[in-house]
C-alpha cells in the first residue's frame, strides 16, 4: 500500500525541461558563464534541512577531503534567510553585524560594491565566532581541531572553515520583500550586487527562505543550478509542481541558465514511511537523486549550538552518521560539478588556488 501521494505528470514534464536547459554548447557560452557554481539551495516547505544542507555542503567543499577526492575549494556561504541560521551556525552573533545581505539588497547607488571587502565575512572571523560559541558551551575542553586547532595560548593555529566567506542575514532582512516591491530590478538585486564576487569563488551557494517570494526569485535569479532538499516524511512533494513552475516561470523571463542540479533525501528514518517516501522520489526524479540519504540525527540538530557545522564538529566515520552522510553527500556534489567540466570542456585554474598565490605575492 502506497503511503505517499505521486506527483503529478505536469511537474515530471517541467522537470525535464529544467534538466534540458544549457545543454546545448552555444547556450553556455553566451551571456553571463553559465557555468558557474552558483547553487540555489530551494525549497519553499520549511522543516527539510535546507539550511543544514546549504551550511554542510558549503563548508566540507570549502575543507576539501582528499581520501575522499574532494579537492579543497574557495566557497561563498550566502545566507538569504531571514531566520539567519546559516549565520547562526557558526556561532556568528547576527544582531550585532554592521553589514547584511539586506544592505547588499537595498542599495541603489546603481554601482559596483566592494562585497569582499565591505559585506562578506571572512574565514578567520567565522573561525574566531565558532570558538567563543564553542567555549561557551564548553568553558573547560578544547574543540576539534577539525573545527578549529589552537596553540598553547588559545590562539587559532588553523581552523575548517579557512576556505569558506559567509554573507550573513539578520531579522533586519524580513521586511525586505515589502520595502523591494516597488524598487526597480527587484529580482535581480542579489545578481547586481555579487556582480563584482561572482568570479572570485568556486563555489556559491545559497541559503533560501521557506518560501517563493522576491528573496527566493532574487537566489533563483543569479543561480545557474538548484538544489532541492526533500524531507522523507509524508507530503514530501507537496508544493513541489508550484517550485517548478517558478524555476520555468524564472527560466523564461529572467534567468534561462537555471537548471536542476539535483534532490537531496534528508531527515530519513528506516521507518516504513521513510522507505516508502523515498522510493517514490526515486521513481520520479530518478538520476536527479543523490544517493546519499541524510538521516534524522541528533547531532546534527545539535551542532549549530556548538557553534560548527556537523562535517567539522564530528570525525565522518560510522558513529557518526550525519557528518559521515553530508560528507558523502559533498563528495556526490564535487563529482556531478567534475563531469560537468569534462562534458563542456571546462578546464579553468581553482579560485582556490588563484586566491593563495594572490596572497604569498
Amino acid at each position: 500500500m502506497k503511503l505517499f501521494v505521486p506527483i503529478d505528470a505536469q511537474v515530471i514534464a517541467v522537470l525535464i525541461k529544467v534538466q534540458s536547459r544549457g545543454r546545448n554548447n552555444k547556450e553556455w557560452r553566451s551571456g553571463m558563464d553559465p557555468y558557474k557554481m552558483i547553487i540555489a539551495c530551494t525549497n519553499q516547505k520549511g522543516g527539510c534541512a535546507k539550511t543544514t544542507t546549504a551550511v554542510n555542503i558549503a563548508t566540507a567543499l570549502a575543507k576539501g577531503n582528499v581520501s575522499r577526492g574532494i579537492s579543497p575549494a574557495k566557497v561563498l556561504l550566502v545566507d538569504l534567510d531571514p531566520q539567519g541560521n546559516a549565520s547562526t551556525s557558526f556561532g556568528i552573533p547576527t544582531s550585532k553585524l554592521d553589514r547584511t545581505v539586506y544592505d547588499l539588497l537595498m542599495n541603489d547607488l546603481g554601482e559596483e560594491l566592494p562585497v569582499i571587502e565591505d559585506y562578506l565575512i571572512a574565514p578567520e572571523v567565522i573561525a574566531d565566532s565558532m570558538k567563543e560559541a564553542w567555549k561557551q558551551q564548553h568553558p573547560n575542553k578544547k574543540p576539534p581541531t577539525e573545527m578549529v586547532e589552537l596553540d598553547k595560548e588559545g590562539k587559532i593555529v588553523s581552523s575548517g572553515v579557512e576556505n569558506l566567506w559567509l554573507l550573513p542575514s539578520n531579522i533586519q532582512l524580513s521586511g525586505a520583500e515589502i520595502e523591494l516591491a516597488t524598487r526597480i530590478g527587484r529580482e535581480t538585486r542579489l545578481k547586481e550586487g555579487l556582480a563584482s564576487a561572482i568570479n572570485e569563488f568556486d563555489y556559491i551557494i545559497i541559503d533560501t527562505p521557506p518560501s517563493l517570494g522576491l528573496l527566493t526569485i532574487n537566489a533563483l535569479a543569479i543561480a545557474n543550478w538548484v538544489l532541492i532538499p526533500v524531507q522523507t516524511e509524508y507530503y514530501a512533494l507537496e508544493g513541489m509542481s508550484q517550485l517548478m513552475n517558478s524555476i520555468k516561470l524564472i527560466q523564461r523571463r529572467i534567468n534561462p541558465h537555471l537548471k536542476l542540479f539535483g534532490i537531496a533525501l534528508t531527515m530519513y528514518q528506516n521507518t516504513n514511511l521513510g522507505n516508502t517516501v523515498s522510493e517514490e522520489v526515486r521513481t520520479h526524479f530518478e538520476k536527479q537523486v543523490f544517493s546519499t540519504v541524510i538521516p534524522r540525527q541528533i547531532a546534527i540538530a545539535e551542532a549549530p549550538m556548538e557553534g560548527a557545522p556537523v562535517v567539522i564538529l564530528k570525525k565522518p566515520n560510522k558513529r557518526n552518521k550525519g557528518s559521515h552522510a553530508y560528507w558523502s553527500l559533498a563528495k556526490e556534489v564535487s563529482t556531478r560539478v567534475n563531469k560537468l567540466r569534462r562534458k563542456f570542456g571546462i578546464n579553468e585554474t581553482s579560485k582556490l588556488q588563484l586566491h593563495k598565490l594572490n596572497n604569498s605575492d
